[in-house]
This record gives structure tokens, C-alpha cells and sequence, in this order.
């Protein structure tokens, strides 16, 4: 945990400078400068509550207002020290992302690995993974398996150590409309915030849930219903949050957990009571809301892509191939094709063997979706990434399991070869 907070302070550290915030050509912090514009006006602090935000843009979000309300009463103008709050919620998301992985998993390595690979997500110590050494672990995997005698073995290592390399990648390569970086949003844009706030809330609800449907504690149900409105009154993508819990339930049953079902239905009945009071009190038909939707034809697309990555390129080979069928001889059809097949037995080998990373794999395209209908920002991307991180952790905690159970198995019993070799050696040896 130290060392999560540690490399969280860093990347506090690395994204706090001072980016000209108060120019009027700088776009990115267009809507800090004019929210604290407004907040020099007069203006009612409740009615953040029941209508429109701060910023007056056509969403709910009091809690967000609040924060920059303190800022302000804080540091003024002097819009640096805002990045300030950005860096210790994104310190506390850290470590939550932590609690949320030991929960659901019980182990505390796993959760450990969970929050670090988050935690290099959102400093940008982590950017992505060069292609060429996923291919290089791919072809060493195999070829070790083969001169120890079990290729098949090393296939499923090669597999699963390649599919977490590109999953390393997968966060920090997704699409921005500006094309900035998820590390960028996170903590180094003041703006997004928004999503930060949401995570904690939501990240303290599915905690206080785990921890109610295995200890019956009504404390922690009170918690999470607290947590769900906090996030709710954060950011829109809260609204998915009732539908995480149910997942959470689903692994949770199987470590012999209750199923709360009561705190479901609660949890939807908010949300329900949430959705009617967003369209009869936030004015959702807007200029603004119109210009922010994507076409609705590239939803599949999005989808398939948070759900099986190396769809999206073996699907444009493909179309590639109806005009020009010579490009089967051409190597990016084989990468795309060989990608699909190691990322196809890493997630089936898992699904067997490791049933958690479920909760990784489908929280991450989930807790997207609220989203995926809006032109992209990273920080949409922030509560998605710590289900991720998770299916990450539980490819490379399979990745040591195989290989573990493969170097006892062939101490146990050497390859083939060695033992015709001693063999010969016992034949030769004088009496």
C-alpha cells in the first residue's frame, strides 16, 4: 500500500505545472475558468442540488461543484493548487482500487498487482507496452514448452503472458477527442475531477457492498447506499453502479457470501428515483448534449472492442480481404489472426480456471457503457480502468500458477527425453 501511495505522489508530482491555465487560448481548462468566473458571481449553493451544475451545461453534479467551491474559497485564482484535490483523489482511488480486488479475490497479492497497474495507468508511468516483446514472450513461451517437452504447456504461457502485455496497453491507447492522455485527464486536468469524485463514491459503495454480503454488517449497507449517492450526485456514469454491484454479488456467491438481494432492489429503486428526477429537473436536450453523441452505428463496434480487443482489427482484415484477397500472404492478416487466437485461450483458460477475472473482463465493459454513446475524454475511461486493471492481475496471477504447476510437474516427473537419457546412462554404467 505504501508503495501504491508512493508511486501515486509521484505522478501527483509529475503532472503539477503550471500549463498556462488562466490563458484565454487555453481550451483544455476552458471550463475551470469559466466555473470559477461563475462562482464570483452571486449565486445559491443549494441550487446545484436541484438543478444544473456550476458550470451549467446540462448535467447533475453538486458534489463536484461543491469541491470547486472549496478550491476556490481555498486558493482563489490561482488555479494550480486545484490540481492539488485532482492528486489526492486520485491517491485515494488507488488504494480503494486495492480494497475493491482484496475483497472480491481474498488475496492480497492479486490486489496488490490490481491497484499498482492502476495506479501506473493514471500517473503515466505506464503508457503501454512495446508490440514487439508481447511477440517476443509469445515465441519464447512456446519454444521453452517444446525443449522441456510440453509445448502445449507453453502455449498456454505464451498466451496468457502476451494478453496481459496488450492489456497493459489497452487503457492508455484508447481514443481522446483531444488527444491527451489518460494520465493527463486523471490528474493533470483539472475537469476531470468529475469522474475521479464519481470513482471514489462508486468505489466505496462496491467495497461497503462486498463487505455487507459477507459479514451481514448493516453498517456497510448503509455505507454503499451512501456511496451510490455520492456518486451519483458526481457524474452520469454512476448510473451503471447497481449493475456492478450485481456482478460483484454473482463472483461473491461463490466464496460463500449472501446474495443481498434487498440492497439490490434498494440500489435500483435510487436509481430509478435518480433517472426521473435528472429528465424533470436537468435541461438534457441541449445544443451541448446533441454535438457530444457519437453515431449510434459505431456502438457495436466500441463494445466488441472493450470486450474482445483483437476483434476490431481481425474484423478489418477480413473486409480487407473481400476487395483483396491476396492480403491473406500479407503479415498483418496472420498478426491479427495468431492475436485472436492467444487472447481466445488466455480469456477461455481463465474462465476454467480463474472464474474471477470475469468481474474484470465484463465490470470493465460495463461500467463503460453509460459512456460509450458520447465522443470519448479520457477520464470516461477512469472507472473502467480498475476493473481492468483487475482482469490484468488475474492473467498475470494465472501466468505464475501455469508456470509454477509446470516446473513441479516436470520436477516430479522429467520430459521424455531425460529419461530415455538416464536411462542410457544406467545401461552404460559398469557394474
Amino acid at each position: 500500500m505504501a508503495l501504491i501511495g508512493l508511486i501515486n505522489l509521484a505522478g501527483v508530482l509529475r503532472w503539477h505545472y503550471d500549463e498556462d491555465i488562466t490563458h484565454p487560448n487555453n481550451f483544455e481548462n476552458l471550463d475551470t475558468r469559466t466555473i470559477v468566473a461563475r462562482l464570483e458571481q452571486p449565486h445559491s449553493v443549494w441550487r446545484w442540488f436541484t438543478g444544473d451544475w456550476v458550470l451549467g451545461n446540462g448535467f447533475y453534479r453538486p458534489l463536484p461543484s461543491l469541491l470547486y467551491k472549496l478550491d476556490y474559497t481555498l486558493w482563489g485564482r490561482d488555479f494550480l493548487a486545484y490540481k492539488w484535490t485532482n492528486g489526492v483523489l486520485a491517491l485515494l482511488c488507488g488504494w480503494l482500487v486495492v480494497g475493491l480486488a482484496w475483497q472480491l479475490s481474498g488475496r492480497l497479492r492479486l490486489a496488490l498487482g490490481t491497484g499498482a497497474i492502476f495506479s501506473l495507468w493514471q500517473t503515466g508511468f505506464l503508457p503501454g507496452v512495446p508490440e514487439w516483446l508481447s511477440w517476443v514472450w509469445l515465441a519464447g513461451s512456446v519454444a521453452w514448452g517444446w525443449c522441456l517437452g510440453d509445448w502445449r504447456k507453453g502455449v498456454v504461457v505464451g498466451a496468457l503472458g502476451a494478453t496481459a502485455l496488450w492489456e497493459l496497453g489497452f487503457i492508455p491507447s484508447l481514443p481522446d477527442l483531444h488527444m491527451e492522455s489518460f494520465a493527463y485527464r486523471a490528474v493533470g486536468w483539472i475537469p476531470g475531477r468529475t469522474a475521479t469524485l464519481m470513482t471514489f463514491f462508486a468505489l466505496m459503495s462496491l467495497i461497503a457492498f462486498c463487505r455487507y454480503a459477507l459479514t451481514r454488517h448493516i453498517g456497510w449497507a448503509i455505507l454503499s447506499l451512501l456511496g451510490l449517492l455520492g456518486a451519483l450526485g458526481s457524474h452520469e456514469g454512476a448510473v451503471i453502479l447497481p449493475l456492478l454491484m450485481a456482478l460483484c454479488a454473482v463472483v461473491l456467491k461463490r466464496r460463500g457470501a449472501m446474495f443481498p438481494a434487498w440492497l439490490l432492489a434498494v440500489s435500483f429503486a435510487i436509481l430509478l428515483a435518480y433517472v426521473a428526477f435528472y429528465q424533470h429537473a436537468i435541461p438534457i436536450d441541449t445544443e451541448y448534449h446533441r454535438q457530444r453523441l457519437k453515431r449510434f452505428s459505431t456502438m457495436g463496434l466500441t463494445w466488441l472492442k472493450w470486450l474482445f480487443p483483437p476483434a476490431v482489427p481481425m474484423r478489418d482484415q477480413l473486409l480487407l480481404l473481400v476487395d483483396a484477397p491476396l492480403a491473406v500472404f500479407l503479415p498483418g492478416f496472420w498478426e491479427s489472426a495468431l492475436r485472436v487466437g492467444s487472447y481466445g485461450l488466455a480469456l477461455a483458460w481463465l474462465l476454467r480456471q480463474e472464474r474471477l477475472m470475469a468481474v474484470g473482463w465484463l465490470g470493465s465493459l460495463i461500467a463503460y457503457m453509460p459512456l460509450s454513446p458520447v465522443l470519448p475524454l479520457m477520464h470516461y475511461y477512469y472507472l473502467p480502468a480498475a476493473f481492468r486493471a483487475f482482469l490484468i492481475a488475474c492473467l498475470l496471477s494465472g501466468l505464475v500458477r501455469v508456470a509454477h504447476r509446470f516446473s513441479q510437474a516436470l520436477v516430479a516427473c522429467p520430459p521424455e527425453p531425460a529419461i530415455k537419457e538416464r536411462r542410457h546412462q544406467q545401461q552404460v554404467e559398469p557394474e
